[in-house]
């Protein structure tokens, strides 16, 4: 595939916010039409890409509009809930790591402010 479809693939992507098994097949298809447009045409230019499949917002559209709606909303909450999760567990390993930080630069200066002898001279006598 050339630069402009690899760049129409990446927009069709970006507008299609839910991945689940119709959205794969959807997207394989649409890759196997990009494959065939560019063998047909040598160097074919986004615009004629979007005259022969359409523009990237118009294929969500239409996917959108064919697509039952329980079937979105099911996979919308399911994309809110992983982000929201992940954002929890970011903030809960930042928390921690702060945490950790702060005992060991409080550890740390205990450690620097009493006199403790590095190394012991020991003579036999």
């Amino acid at each position: 595939m050339n630069k402009d479809s690899k760049k129409y693939y990446r927009d069709l992507r970006l507008f299609l916010p839910v991945r689940g098994k119709k959205e794969k097949h959807l997207f394989s298809e649409i890759h196997m039409r990009l494959e065939e447009l560019n063998e047909n045409t040598e160097d074919i230019s986004y615009e004629q890409i979007c005259e022969e499949l359409g523009t990237p917002q118009e294929i969500v559209s239409g996917y959108f509009c064919d697509t039952d709606a329980e079937y979105l909303v099911k996979k919308l909450r399911f994309t809110q809930y992983i982000r929201r999760v992940s954002i929890a567990l970011i903030i809960a390993i930042f928390v921690v790591m702060s945490v950790y930080s702060y005992y060991l630069h409080k550890l740390y200066l205990e450690v620097s402010e009493k006199d403790i002898p590095t190394y012991y001279i020991e003579t036999i006598e």
